[in-house]
């Protein structure tokens, strides 16, 4: 019975989202951000708030590996900056490695072999005064995967404070959640250090598990990362490197200049370099040192056998702006060997195309890890036996670098905040890179397959709820179309505006669901709210029906049925009785009034022999009754 109460109160709630939003002008709008608009944090045009303030930290962090263990062992050091009006009475830090930890909770099974202790947290230190780690007063409280500190003396207003950490754990090589050993000298780090979690002005202290489904919700923050390895492994990370000439060879060193200075790829270290070695300093260890300035996260990748390739692009047509963009693979991944220049064709479209904003960061890095996983600067990709689905993956995870990491989504709450635009973003990327690849019908298809089921629920149902198909539902597929169609209803010089505007609000920011709708309805000088209330608080599901086909003074008029209440795109194929075709196209707007039939008219009044209805571009849950014939 506990079990089933969460999914029905899910239900409840949602039919709740449902009525309000059809019964009131304004969008319906959660307790907590109704607070946050009282408190002026937040703005009902959907600006931040004359009060609007968000945390940081400064971290300094020195790191060791030992490829032979697989030990990651680590020192940090936590600036953290209460930027808040309010007085913090506890800290909440994460410990990502816990997932693996004996006795957690997981969105799904690992081998016994790859559960392990989690962190070992060996030494925590509180502006500088070691706390003991267990039977103390003071003593962190270890839950799932948050470290709590309950604060004798509380953190006021604008002020900071200091947490000290040594710790260790054992790099997974048997289940590598988005991150991992993927042979026995390669590694992608990630959700690795002990890090602050988000206190913000919704909801306080972001709480929730990391349970191996929800990705990421961070602040904005300063990394001082120094990375120590033995001789003859290369580190590609977050951040740009401050010590190249102390950590590459001399001949590793010249194709690296020569790479940040070419607009064509350069073959940086190939199997030849390999085989000669004598790519890194010859140190026994090396230690490489990255910054970064005002980023979510970072991540790094390691190995002393992958080849790597790398050139610039232009980013920002204005300045001359440029990014570094490189791949690091094994190189028996032969798809692998186009990946570079995949990459950068991607950035550059990103950049100048659609959104046609400038990419922010100074470089960005494939690493030949496993699966598909985003990172600031980093990419973690596995390799793919169709080239259309290299394409794909490494341009999807290269437009999270919009979505969440240069806007600081809270995704563990919306994931479509952003996997919803990395679905979306990158459609035109794919068509180009990939001839014959239709990224917008294979999403119609996935949406079709599962829309208007009973696991389908409103994308305001906040993600770390859901799991498997609802989950990818709700993050990809349904947001996908939703944003597509809405760019296909505005023409791109208006979403683009609309886009960029929403942007440059929020960028290193924390935008809500409410910060996106309102800014579009501002910018656009459109209520938009009858689309955001079908597409993202409705059990609305995709599916039209041709309805009476009528003639009336010489004219030919098509009836089509919103049968599933969602607002899409009308294309009607028409076939004439003397042999000739049309099709007929109508944007999502055409159910803007909230009507559940549109009536079409036809510009000739020839005899019409068939009539259907359907794009594969557009989802359709049942394409039985999207056919006419007379």
């Amino acid at each position: 019975m506990n079990k089933i109460l969460p999914f029905f109160l899910v239900i409840f709630f949602s039919c709740v989202f449902s009525i309000s939003s059809q019964t009131q002008n304004q969008l319906y709008t959660p307790i907590e951000y109704q607070r946050a608009y009282k408190k002026g944090t937040r703005s009902m045009d959907g600006k931040a708030g004359v009060n609007y303030w968000q945390n940081s930290s400064d971290y300094k962090i020195r790191v060791e590996i030992n490829p032979s263990t697989r030990e990651l062992s680590g020192e940090e050091t936590i600036t953290y900056h209460n930027n808040s009006p309010d007085t913090l009475k506890q800290l909440v830090v994460r410990l990502y490695p816990d997932i693996y930890r004996k006795g957690n909770i997981r969105d799904f099974e690992i081998p016994p072999q790859a559960v392990t202790e989690g962190t070992n947290i060996k030494q925590v230190t509180l502006n500088g005064k070691e706390i003991t780690l267990k039977g103390s007063e003071e003593s962190p409280v270890r839950q799932g995967t948050n470290l709590i500190f309950k604060l004798n003396s509380p953190i006021p207003p604008k002020s900071k404070v200091s947490l000290g950490f040594k710790w260790n754990y054992i790099i997974s090589e048997e289940a590598p959640i988005r991150t991992g050993a993927y042979d026995s000298t390669s590694f992608l780090v990630a959700y690795w250090y002990p890090q602050m979690a988000v206190y913000d002005d919704i909801s306080g202290w972001d709480m929730l598990n990391y349970t191996g489904s929800q990705e990421f919700y961070n602040d904005f923050s300063n990394y001082d990362v120094e990375i120590t390895l033995p001789k003859g492994f290369l580190v590609w990370a977050t951040g740009l490197l401050q010590n190249p000439e102390e950590v590459y060879s001399g001949r590793t060193l010249e194709k690296v200049k020569e790479a940040w200075k070419s607009d064509k790829v350069v073959r940086i270290v190939t199997d030849e370099d390999l085989k000669r070695g004598a790519l890194t300093a010859d140190n026994p260890k090396n230690t490489w040192k990255y910054k970064a300035e005002n980023i979510s996260d970072f991540a790094f990748g390691t190995s002393n056998h992958y080849l790597w390739d790398g050139s610039t692009v232009v980013v920002d047509s204005s300045t001359g702006r440029k990014t570094f963009v490189d791949a690091a693979y094994k190189k028996e991944s032969k798809d692998f060997y186009e990946v570079a220049e995949i990459a950068r064709n991607s950035v550059a479209m990103l950049s100048h195309d659609f959104p046609g904003y400038p990419f922010p960061y100074p470089k960005e890095t494939i690493f030949n890890g496993s699966g598909g996983m985003e990172y600031p600067m980093m990419v973690n990709d596995g390799s793919s036996q169709e080239r259309w689905g290299t394409v794909h993956v490494t341009s999807h995870e290269i437009s999270h670098t919009y979505f969440p990491f240069m806007m600081g989504i809270n995704e563990r709450a919306y994931a479509w905040m952003d996997e919803g635009w990395a679905t979306a973003l990158p459609y035109d990327i794919q068509e180009k890179l990939s001839p014959g690849y239709k990224p917008r019908a294979r999403n119609a298809e996935s949406y079709s397959k599962y829309g208007g089921t009973e696991g389908e629920v409103p994308l305001m149902v906040p993600s770390y709820i859901l799991t498997g198909a609802s989950y990818r539902t709700a993050s990809y597929r349904r947001p996908g179309c939703a944003y597509d169609f809405l760019r296909d209803m505005l023409g791109d010089s208006l979403m683009k505006k609309a886009l960029h505007e929403y942007m440059n609000r929020w960028r290193e920011k924390h935008p809500t669901p409410f910060d996106f709708f309102y800014t579009f309805n501002d910018v656009t000088k459109q209520n938009l709210n009858w689309y955001w209330k079908a597409w993202f608080y409705d059990w609305a599901y995709p599916d039209l029906a041709v309805g009476k086909i009528t003639n009336s003074s010489g004219k030919n008029f098509i009836e089509v049925e919103n049968i599933g209440k969602l607002p899409l795109p009308v294309y009607l194929n028409v076939t004439y009785k003397d042999g000739t075709k049309e099709t007929i196209k109508q944007t999502a707007a055409v159910w803007k009034n909230g009507n559940e039939k549109a009536i079409i008219a036809v510009k000739n009044n020839k005899k019409i022999k068939e009539v259907e209805l359907g794009d594969p571009r557009v989802p359709d849950v049942d394409i039985s009754n999207n056919k006419k014939e007379f």
